[in-house]
Parts: C-alpha cells; sequence; structure tokens
C-alpha cells in the first residue's frame, strides 16, 4: 500500500486533489471533515480569538478608569451609585476619553470571619496595586484605616482646593477630620486624614439623607487632580 510518510508536501497536495476530484460533494466534505477536523477547529479557534483580541484592542477597547472609587459603609441603592456614577463621569471625563468611573460597593459583615477576611485581602491588594482613589467609610473605619496605612494626609488637596475655590475650600475646611496617622513605624501624628461629607449637597439630592459618611484617599492614589474636582463636586 502506497504511504506518504516522507513524501514532499507538494506531492501529498497533488494526491489529495486527486483523491478529492473522484469523490461527490457530500463524499469531499465528509473527507475533509474526517481526515482534517482538528485543523478546522483549531483554525477556527485560533480565528475567534484572533478577533477578540483585535477587537479588544482596537475597535472596542476596556476603558481607562478615571476615577475608583471604593464605598464601604452607609446604606446606598444601585440606581444611587449610578447616578453619582454618571454625575461624576460629566465631570472628570471629555468626551474623547475612553474612560469611567467606577463605584465599588462593599460593606463590612463583621458576622462573617470569613467574608471580612477575604474582604480585607482585597482591600490589602487593591491598595498595594493602586486600584482605589477614594474611600467612602464611617467614622470608625476611618480611624482604623488611618492607623493603619491605608489613607494618605489630605492637607495638600485642601491646599489645591483653596487655591482654586477658596469659598468651597472653606466649606471643606469645617468637615475636616483629624486622625491619627502612621508616617513612620510606631510613630503617630494627627493630620487630616478624612472630609465628612454628609452635608454634600450633591449627596443629599441624590437621596444620601442623614448618613454620616466620610471622604479618605488612598494611600497609593496619584489622581490627585480626579480627587481635588471630586471634592469640590461634593460640596
Amino acid at each position: 500500500m502506497a504511504t506518504t510518510v516522507g513524501m514532499p508536501i507538494k506531492e501529498k497536495l497533488r494526491l489529495e486533489l486527486n483523491k478529492l476530484q473522484k469523490l461527490t460533494v457530500r463524499e469531499k466534505v465528509e473527507y475533509v471533515w474526517d481526515y482534517y477536523k482538528f485543523y478546522i477547529i483549531g483554525f477556527i479557534l485560533a480565528l475567534l480569538l484572533i478577533i477578540g483580541l483585535l477587537n479588544i484592542w482596537f475597535i472596542n477597547p476596556a476603558p481607562d478608569t478615571a476615577l475608583f472609587i471604593s464605598w464601604n459603609s452607609g446604606v446606598a441603592t444601585e440606581e444611587q451609585l449610578d447616578e453619582l456614577k454618571d454625575v461624576l463621569e460629566a465631570l472628570l471625563i471629555d468626551d474623547s476619553e475612553n474612560k469611567e468611573v467606577i463605584i465599588s460597593y462593599i460593606l463590612s459583615n463583621s458576622a462573617d470571619p470569613t467574608f471580612e477576611m477575604a474582604n480585607l485581602q482585597r482591600l490589602v491588594a487593591m491598595v498595594s496595586a493602586g486600584v482605589i482613589d477614594i474611600f467612602i467609610i464611617d467614622a470608625q473605619t476611618l480611624g482604623q484605616k488611618a492607623a493603619g496605612g491605608f489613607l494618605s494626609p489630605l492637607e495638600s488637596i485642601l491646599d489645591d482646593i483653596q487655591l482654586i475655590n477658596p469659598e468651597v475650600y472653606g466649606i471643606i475646611e469645617e468637615n475636616t477630620t483629624y486622625e491619627l496617622f502612621e508616617h513612620t513605624h510606631d510613630v503617630f501624628s494627627e493630620r487630616i486624614m478624612g472630609i465628612e461629607i454628609s452635608s454634600s449637597p450633591l449627596l443629599a439630592k441624590l437621596g444620601f439623607n442623614n448618613q454620616k459618611l466620610y471622604l479618605a484617599v488612598s494611600a497609593t492614589s496619584n489622581n490627585t487632580e480626579n480627587t481635588v474636582k471630586t471634592l469640590m463636586a461634593l460640596f
């Protein structure tokens, strides 16, 4: 029996074409599928992967993050957070930019130690990676995060706001909160670590009433410009 092992590719191709010429259309389809189905499936999968990558990279790339808010206190509906997201995106993002504001709503659950541990690990990873820009938290959590080194003092941000709009700065200054901040190992000092945003006109308009919330800035965030704009928008 003739074998194609070791035969030049050109000769193999000629033999295959001769075989196909003698078959009916249905037989040709069955023959090609039986002998080349793995190549065909592999080609289709590779083509789909290439199309998907081209879509992600060039046609519909995922938006970059203009601001990431970790909302960890109070009561907020999905509708309220979506409205706040829309307001901030209109303020922070130019129409030509492919960016978005992300508000991650995760509440503490002290009754579930497993959840708390997973939440803490996720928080540490996100802060370490510089993902989070702003925290929305309660007074107790503000003190804990400040002492734990998760937050950045706000004096320089307030200085920027004072230069831009002294009137808004005056309102924000009245809501500043001092907490112990560990600036070196076991060395603490009182710094401005949070802004109480309970009296924010914007939050009141969106229905966040009677909630004592604080805005704090992640220790690894470099998003000063959008943080300043967000604070000013709140007041």
